[in-house]
């Protein structure tokens, strides 16, 4: 029914703010439920293989998941009494098959194994989903990068006008992180796709002999890692990965609030160009929603990460009461970079920016951002410390009614250590943009090599 939902993650309203369908489809019930009865199927057929349980018996089992028809409204009761959903999903499974359904589903297994494992699962669908929208951002980046080489700009520090840069270098800087992040996950992956299988207690007491071999086979199997040792209390891969999260929020988070003060109608260097944002009551007025969004998808992030080492507060082989807030986080914070990844692909795509604006602001101060330029100039001639203090000097006693050039030229002091020509060359931007193609070049080239490096 429209209007009963709670919260932003499945409102009518506001759910396509906050997922992206595929991740939603992920961290579905229904996906979920998959996941368990491949389980359940899975290790039922590597018992047969192995003599474990009779041949006829993972059949049976095999047809009976996947033929059941499961009664969500029975299973969400049981479920609510039980506190988890595994028993009374056996229960229905166990009722639905044959005998030797019931004899042997389950075999050797504990609730945990199908928690952590069906996790495992759906972690792997989620960080390949992920990798593929970093993926997908850093293009749209590099091709901006490439684009906008020479596009000269305001730097800024400590929100003050600095110096001379390019709007191609500027984005070079989301890309460097997206690189590491990347690489982040590549290093993680492996460890956030380890399945578990151990029984009651995690010695696999439960399978005899043939326990090691079963979990080797049956990880294999389902394509996730075999864990090493006993794993039943750990909860440092699962946290790892939230906090991972966070960080590709902090690189998206950056682009975004730089969106929005370079929006602002003083600056107008960029502007948000897929529409929408619209004011109430202003006509004139268009909101940077996108930016927004973003920013505060990753305050939600940020949150997560927070919340997320809470996980770590075990006690004897496992406790289950702060395990279960996976149940919550590892979906919602999986929605939200997923989301927020989107919007950033999509405001890249569509950003306007605006050249001549950026040209234009060097007036803003004068062009006294330039000083810096000029003072290695003359450094040559008469040193970098006497070249600094003649320039502080003659810029602290400037009226602002002249522009830097002027001010400069003025000067009986730098006109003799430095000709027009050279004046007039230390006075545009683009001569001082440094090492700038260079580092491009560089940026671009790590994320070519790091996309062909395949998470395993």
């Amino acid at each position: 029914m429209f209007g009963k939902q709670t919260t932003v993650f499945d409102s009518d309203l506001y759910s396509s703010l906050f997922t992206h369908e595929r991740m939603r489809e992920i961290w579905s019930d229904d996906n979920l439920l998959r996941c368990w009865l491949r389980f359940e199927v899975t290790v039922a057929r590597i018992q047969s293989e192995l003599g474990i349980i009779p041949e006829q018996a993972a059949t049976e089992i095999a047809q009976a998941c996947q033929e059941i028809q499961i009664d969500w409204p029975t299973l969400a009761k049981e479920t609510q009494t039980v506190g988890m959903a595994i028993k009374p999903l056996i229960d229905q499974i166990s009722a639905f098959g044959t005998p030797l359904v019931g004899q042997f589903l389950h075999w050797g297994c504990t609730t945990q194994d199908l928690l952590d494992s069906g996790m495992a699962m759906r972690l792997q669908q989620t960080l390949q989903l992920l990798r593929e929208q970093l993926l997908d951002v850093g293009e749209v980046i590099a091709a901006m990068a490439i684009r906008h080489t020479r596009t000269v700009m305001v730097a800024r520090t400590n929100s003050v006008d600095a110096s001379a840069t390019t709007w191609g270098l500027h984005v070079c800087s989301y890309l460097t992180e997206i690189n590491r992040h990347l690489a982040r996950l590549q290093q993680l992956y492996p460890r956030a796709v380890t399945g578990l299988f151990g029984g009651a207690v995690g010695n696999l007491a439960s399978v005899g002999e043939q326990g090691m071999e079963t979990r080797e086979r049956l990880m294999l199997a389902l394509g996730l890692n075999v864990p090493c040792g006993i794993n039943n209390a750990s909860q440092d891969a699962v946290v790892e990965v939230v906090q991972f999260f966070a960080l590709v929020h902090g690189t998206l988070c950056r682009l975004a609030n730089d969106v929005e003060t370079m929006g602002r109608t003083a600056i107008a260097e960029v502007f948000e160009g897929e529409g929408g944002g619209g004011s109430s009551t202003m006509p004139h007025k268009v909101n940077p929603r996108a930016s927004n969004m973003i920013q505060t998808l990753a305050r939600m992030g940020w949150m997560y990460a927070s919340g997320a080492p809470s996980m770590l507060d075990q006690q004897d082989v496992r406790a289950a009461s702060k395990r279960v807030l996976n149940w919550t986080i590892l979906p919602e914070a999986s929605n939200a970079l997923s989301t927020s990844l989107t919007r950033a692909k999509n405001l890249l795509s569509h950003l306007v920016i605006n050249e001549e604006k950026m040209r234009a602001n060097f007036d803003c101060s004068k062009h006294f951002i330039m000083s810096e330029s000029l003072t290695m100039k003359l450094a040559a001639k008469i040193g970098r410390e006497s070249a600094y203090n003649l320039l502080k000097k003659l810029l602290k006693n400037a009226t602002g009614e002249q522009n830097f050039m002027e001010v400069v030229l003025a000067s009986p002091e730098i006109r003799a250590s430095l000709s027009v020509a050279e004046i007039t060359a230390a006075c545009e931007p683009l001569s001082y943009i440094g090492a700038n193609d260079a580092l491009i070049a560089e940026t671009i080239a790590e994320f070519e090599r790091v996309k062909t490096v395949a998470i395993a």
